[in-house]
């Protein structure tokens, strides 16, 4: 990675980010002293005065080039804010957040990827001041819902918002122009009837059809079929939501006709997605179903030979959704300087945060739908995910990972069951009751 012209004037207009992360939700336990620490939080203002004023952020080392060039750029026009990061392993972080959040001397920016129990427990400061202040509340509202949490600290996409992000990653297809072409396409498919078409197609002529990660391939299906409201209730928590719904059921069913007709390798489910990603650009196989965050590797692979769509719905106009979620950052109910936090929350998606987004962590920026998006060079898989991603937003599309509907649900329970039912030993009916049996159980937990 590499830093980025600042030249470009930031807009005073913040554009939220959700970003890249499938990744862990914090644990159901509650942090140690299990109440925010008692501190006078300053009056809510977008002012921030001449005196120097000193931040901390404690971010993911994994992204420290993104988020040096993120809070120099701020300094400079910022002068009288200085933010120093402190960094550690996303894993390790998320681990530690609830100590963090909890601690008398608590950072002022903290990257979290989901509220597991610090609403509940008073750790978060709402922003909702900080929405109305700057006017947030003009961006889509797929979003911002991830982090409106709702005051029983559980149900997500309703109540206060308590976290902000920069930068999107979203999960679709990629695809390879000469194979494609090869096989007599001119260009991707615009339905799912046409995707399983040259599905078929790839497997007549030898060519193995479809890579990918069996947890996102199901979700995909499922909000291709229309299930996307579903699937987000059930992330969200939302009483009564299952996931034992016709359109899931027809996904499952569906992925396994697709593994009997020979559309995925041998080793389908058990390969990393490192892997995968390495036998796709040797040219294995036609599609490769996964993030964005794999569009750079591609693009120095061989520039021009790949490109990127999202996963069509089954019945057009039904519109485009796709798996996104926040690279959020939050603001601890203790923070010392939250009024200087929220302004850096509110310029990571002015013009040249933006820009940075893109240069240096090949990430969509979110924000109103009628922003422009940074420059992208033509012809790159990256420019084809920001196309992908204009399409979400204009159709209000972002739907969270089915991972992050319980602090277990990845490893406990989807990445195992998915395994059970690519292999065939569960049937779709008992895949899908054997996660709302799992879901339900960690719900009830949680609500004790």
């Amino acid at each position: 990675m590499h830093t980025t012209d600042h030249a470009i004037r930031s807009r005073t207009r913040f554009a939220a980010a959700l970003g890249l992360s499938a990744a862990l939700l914090l644990t159901g336990c509650d942090a140690p002293g299990g109440v925010a620490p008692t501190r006078s939080t300053p009056a809510v203002s977008t002012e921030l005065g001449s005196d120097p004023v000193r931040i901390t952020a404690r971010v993911n080392e994994d992204q420290v080039a993104l988020w040096e060039s993120l809070t120099e750029a701020f300094e400079v026009e910022f002068p009288t804010v200085t933010v120093e990061l402190e960094t550690e392993a996303f894993d390790t972080l998320q681990q530690n957040a609830p100590r963090y959040l909890a601690a008398e001397h608590t950072p002022d920016l903290l990257r979290l990827a989901a509220p597991g129990d610090a609403v509940k427990n008073g750790l978060l400061l709402t922003l909702d001041p900080y929405a109305e202040a700057y006017g947030w509340d003009d961006f889509p509202r797929s979003q911002l819902e991830q982090w409106t949490i709702a005051e029983d600290g559980r149900v997500r996409g309703e109540g206060a918002l308590y976290g902000m992000g920069a930068g999107f990653g979203l999960v679709g297809v990629y695809y390879d122009r000469d194979r494609l072409e090869e096989l007599g396409y001119t260009s991707p498919p615009s339905t799912l009837d046409e995707f399983e078409g040259m599905l078929a197609t790839a497997a007549q002529h030898g060519t193995t059809p479809l890579m990918g990660n069996p947890a996102y391939l199901f979700q995909g299906l499922t909000q291709a079929y229309g299930g996307a409201d579903a699937v987000s209730d059930w992330v969200f928590n939302v009483p009564g939501a299952t996931i034992e719904t016709p359109e899931a059921e027809t996904a499952a069913r569906t992925l396994q006709e697709w593994i009997a007709a020979g559309y995925f390798p041998r080793d389908f489910g058990s390969a990393d997605p490192g892997l995968d990603f390495g036998r796709f650009s040797d040219g294995e196989s036609l599609f490769f179903h996964n993030g964005s965050w794999f569009a750079a590797g591609l693009d120095t692979v061989d520039p021009g030979r790949f490109g990127f769509f999202l996963l069509p719905p089954a019945e057009p106009p039904t519109g485009f959704q796709t798996m996104a979620a926040p690279n959020a950052l939050v603001i601890p109910s203790g923070a010392e300087h939250p009024n200087e936090a929220a302004a850096f929350l509110n310029w990571l998606n002015g013009d040249e945060a933006r820009a940075i987004l893109a240069e240096v962590g090949g990430l969509a920026a979110g924000g109103p739908a009628d922003l422009s998006p940074p420059p992208v060079p033509t012809g790159t898989v990256f420019a084809d995910t920001i196309a992908a991603f204009d399409q979400v937003v204009e159709a209000d599309g972002i739907v969270d990972f089915l991972a992050n509907a319980t602090a277990g649900m990845s490893s406990a329970t989807l990445d195992p069951q998915s395994d059970l039912l690519i292999a065939g030993h569960v049937t779709a009916e008992e895949f899908l009751a054997n996660l709302q049996a799992d879901y339900a159980a960690a719900t009830s937990a949680r609500g004790r």
